[in-house]
């Protein structure tokens, strides 16, 4: 029975039930959870694996905990884990696979996979059923990853466009954050107004990101116009950057962007650009970092990603003044482009081409 009386570490990704259910793991000592002879269930002997290994090896458990809950305990938490058959298995990922939801029965598939392979090393099972079984094998090969980048001329109807289309204040803005900053989606709606230091010039995001590394980024000056906008624009009362209109004490949700720029892409009379995401526009701006001439070290401090061999043990300069020259003109790049009188005047793909709009598009101009 799960003990809601508790307050568990909430987090933005999973519901409160997959916190307390982790919490409960991480208070129990391992004499309670291992208590169970040598014939335990798939539930109980994965409370074991995730107390000795999940917690240990994974920066966000209670992600992996989520897909547990949801797809394979219901289904086989309590059958004997000794009985369980590739058969049984493939007929959880097979739900998934008919729902549409491919990545998600290859998600559960590695976490089963890795979850039997340490029951296996452990003895708590003589041979996992899925040892030989392959990601492709479920559902096929995964499909490839996203390329999407906006061109200059593009960069311009966009950015144009979302004066153009009913939108909120804090939706506009938040969105042009993505692409200045090279932020993800849910890092711009999930910031709170103190991060901002903008007399320093800095964003103090902390461990608050999807890697979970400390992360300190310059604040250039088409992101201050974007963050003074969405201060402007927010409840001053609420501690959000992009806070939700119908409750200022909480964030924006992360689904929010996304659906906005899905209902100006697709609208007969919208910004007329083949599909895009704001986890593209972050991309975009990786890519422009490289057209600038950013070292590649710099470039992925500003992404957050970690430096490449031996340099992440060793290289622990924090790139402070590198990372705001190159954010310095990144911006400066930007406010050129969107500048220009018309995307006609911008490159598109390739040198020559211009950039073709539907005559319905909002920004679409003759020539």
């Amino acid at each position: 029975m799960i003990d809601r009386t508790s307050s568990p570490v909430r987090s933005a990704h999973v519901g409160q039930h997959v916190m307390i259910w982790l919490e409960q793991v991480k208070g129990a000592s391992l004499g309670e959870l291992d208590n169970f002879g040598d014939e335990g269930t798939v539930e109980q002997v994965m409370k074991v694996w995730v107390k000795l290994s999940l917690l240990i090896s994974r920066r966000r458990p209670e992600i992996a905990v989520s897909s547990l809950l949801k797809h394979v305990l219901p289904g086989i938490g309590s059958q004997p884990l000794k009985n369980l058959t590739r058969l049984r298995l493939n007929r959880l990922y097979n739900i998934l696979i008919a729902e549409g939801k491919k990545e998600e029965a290859r998600r559960v598939f590695a976490l089963t996979k890795q979850f039997l392979a340490w029951a296996e090393m452990q003895g708590y099972l003589d041979h996992s059923p899925i040892a030989s079984m392959k990601k492709r094998d479920v559902a096929g090969r995964a499909s490839p990853p996203r390329s999407r980048q906006l061109s200059d001329a593009e960069i311009w109807v966009f950015w144009h466009g979302l004066d153009n289309w009913a939108l909120s204040e804090q939706a506009r803005w938040a969105l042009r954050l993505c692409l200045v900053s090279a932020r993800r989606p849910d890092e711009i709606v999930q910031a709170q107004k103190a991060e901002f230091d903008l007399q320093l010039e800095l964003w103090k995001q902390g461990t608050r990101n999807k890697s979970q590394r400390e992360h300190v980024l310059p604040i250039s000056p088409l992101m201050r116009q974007c963050i003074e906008a969405l201060m402007q624009a927010a409840d001053p009362d609420s501690p959000w950057l992009v806070p939700a209109p119908r409750d200022p004490q909480q964030p924006l949700s992360k689904g929010a962007l996304n659906q906005a720029l899905r209902r100006m892409i697709r609208a007969p009379r919208g910004l007329g650009l083949e599909a895009f995401t704001p986890r593209d526009l972050r991309r975009t701006a990786r890519s422009k970092l490289s057209a600038l001439d950013t070292p590649n070290d710099v470039a992925r401090k500003i992404m957050n990603h970690a430096l490449e061999g031996i340099d992440r043990v060793y290289d622990t300069h924090d790139y402070l003044s590198q990372m705001r020259i190159a954010m310095n003109r990144f911006s400066a790049a930007v406010e050129q482009i969107i500048a220009c009188e018309s995307y006609h005047q911008l490159q598109h793909r390739y040198e020559g081409e211009t950039l073709l709009l539907d005559e319905r598009a909002i920004m679409a101009m003759a020539r």
